[in-house]
């Protein structure tokens, strides 16, 4: 890399890194004219509902952040170096700024690594009253870089090579290449080194299961876990000496209700006052923005950047049937048989549209790709004839039989608790069509986060994931297996040089004109393959009493829950 490169590639980042920095950011101004009013009303109550509970907080069990799905309550307890909003550009949190290149902060070297200096804000507490450091970081990456632990974030902390702390509130990381992600800072989530570094040094697997992740969790956020009654609630009291000032609330109630009807019945009788994603069903939603028409009452339903796709199983000794999905002519024969269209309809009232690929219909590039991607329309008779292909004939019943193995086509499909179970009798019917015989197998709430368990799905799994974290699910460099503890993202063991090629340079070029060719080429292999099953783009809603103040999107909702306020 010459010297002309690196000033372009700098350039670049600096364009990058300033459309990151855009947006709205959330603001406290104006909070001191209201404290006096509002303790003359006594405490102030939000009482939130929630369809999941939090596995941990932060915890080592390999899903990072809220374990669970109950990433907005995260930010209420926990803070980080940054944080995205609903149109994922980050902002600086704990962070008394972004990383730059224009600032000598963000630097790129010949060699293609790179420097990032982070500044911490002066004055973050931890909510035991002990000063926030980049000692603190310096813990936290130790941890991230240790493959004995299980984690969500193996992938950049891989390239994080070194660090060093010039100060209490600098923190210096050298990148053993470039990673246009890093604002994100994942593997960088404080970690309170003053409890937790005992505790690692002595005994890992008591580490792993301290209930400094659960019950005793210690945080940055502005509101302090003071009680977590197990499949019940969880409740969080405003931490005085919030960094960014005094938080609106005394108390913060978190109820997990995982029953979307009595999510539904809780908030029309006001005892909640905000339900948050993933909860109720996009057609009930709609069904209740109608009742609440001129209540001032709000419902708030949007597609989102998150796809509901089939995993599926690309172990010979794991996949089930035999010849079934490691075939492409099966995958393509499944497939066809899906009218997505119908899916996409019953599921998002319309909302949500078809997937072809992880590239959204709106993505602004999507005309420069959408030529390459395979299309596999819902087709009544082209599934026999691929099935056929692969040797596969229909038998007694009608059920597909093998012609060298004998073996019939049973197919479990597995079910992720968060997804729909009319999806899955959907895809269930649209296969009995063709002669496969399915069986539904829906995982049950307390295995969801065991990784070995979910690694091990014979058949499709159904499922969903954001586009942020969608591409790590296929990293062959990062399979889950029991070498790692099943804490790699590819759990379905998906493996192709040339995508993995194409993906490590994806994490490095940052320049849309250089990337674009990449994410082509990627993208056509990948469906020309049938890594995965698209079905459709998933909206979802937010409902919230008018007595509610705060921009609360269905999508990162919790970015600005330091900001939302109650009449």
């Amino acid at each position: 890399m010459d010297g002309r490169l690196v000033k372009t590639l700098s350039v670049l980042l600096t364009v990058f890194i300033s459309a990151c920095a855009a947006g709205p950011t959330p603001s406290n101004s104006g909070r001191s004219d209201s404290d006096s009013s509002a303790a003359s009303r006594g405490p102030k109550t939000l009482t939130v509902a929630l369809q999941r509970e939090p596995s941990t907080f932060e915890g080592f069990n390999g899903q990072g952040g809220s374990g669970g799905g109950a990433g907005d309550l995260r930010e209420m307890v926990h803070n980080h170096l940054t944080t995205s909003d609903p149109l994922d550009n980050q902002h600086a949190q704990l962070a008394a700024e972004l990383p730059a290149v224009d600032k000598g902060t963000w630097q790129v070297f010949a060699d293609g690594t790179m420097e990032m200096s982070w500044k911490l804000r002066p004055g973050v507490k931890w909510h035991d009253g002990t000063p926030f450091t980049s000692a603190d970081l310096a813990f936290s990456l130790q941890l991230h870089k240790d493959p004995a632990l299980a984690h969500a974030y193996a992938r950049q902390s891989r390239v994080m090579e070194s660090a060093t702390m010039p100060d209490p509130l600098t923190f210096v990381v050298r990148w053993s290449q470039i990673d246009v992600r890093a604002l994100e800072a994942r593997a960088l989530t404080p970690m309170p080194k003053h409890l937790l570094e005992e505790l690692y040094q002595g005994d890992k697997d008591a580490f792993v299961n301290s209930p400094l992740f659960t019950t005793e969790f210690v945080g940055l956020g502005p509101y302090r876990l003071v009680n977590w009654d197990r499949g019940s609630q969880l409740e969080m009291v405003r931490y005085d000496d919030y960094f960014q000032g005094r938080p609106p609330f005394d108390r913060v109630i978190a109820r997990i209700i995982p029953d979307p009807s009595a999510m539904i019945a809780n908030i029309l009788s006001e005892s909640v006052d905000v339900v948050l994603p993933p909860s109720v069903e996009i057609d009930a939603a709609l069904d209740l923005k109608r009742r609440w028409e001129g209540t001032g009452n709000v419902v708030r339903a949007e597609p989102i950047p998150r796809f509901v796709y089939l995993e599926l199983q690309f172990r010979p000794e794991t996949a089930r049937p035999t010849n079934g999905l490691t075939s492409l002519a099966v995958r393509q024969a499944l497939l066809h048989a899906i009218d997505r269209e119908e899916i996409a309809s019953v599921m998002t009232g319309g909302m949500g549209p078809v997937a072809d690929s992880w590239i959204r219909p709106d993505d602004p590039m999507r005309r420069d790709i959408e030529t390459v991607i395979p299309k596999f329309p819902y087709d009544r008779n082209r599934p026999a004839q691929l099935f056929a292909q692969a040797g596969w004939s229909p038998g007694p019943g009608g059920i597909l039989v093998h012609s060298q193995t004998g073996e019939r086509f049973e197919m479990e499909l597995w079910n992720n608790p968060q997804t729909s179970d009319k999806t899955a009798a959907v895809l269930m019917d649209s296969w009995r069509a063709v002669g496969v015989d399915p069986k539904l197998y829906i995982i049950p709430p307390a295995r969801s986060e065991d990784r070995e368990h979910t690694t091990q799905h014979p058949g499709p799994l159904l499922t969903g994931t954001f586009l942020d974290q969608f591409l790590d699910r296929y990293d062959g460099r990062d399979i889950s297996a029991a070498s790692n503890r099943w804490s790699g993202r590819n759990r379905a063991a998906y493996l192709n040089p040339q995508a993995d090629a194409l993906l490590q340079r994806l994490q490095t070029v940052v320049d849309p004109r250089e990337r674009l060719p990449l994410i082509r080429e990627h993208v056509q292999i990948m469906m020309t393959e049938l890594a995965y099953m698209p079905l459709y783009w998933e909206p979802r809603a937010i409902l919230q009493l008018k007595s509610v103040r705060g921009d609360i999107h269905p999508y990162n909702s919790g970015w600005n829950a330091f900001t939302w306020d109650k009449q």
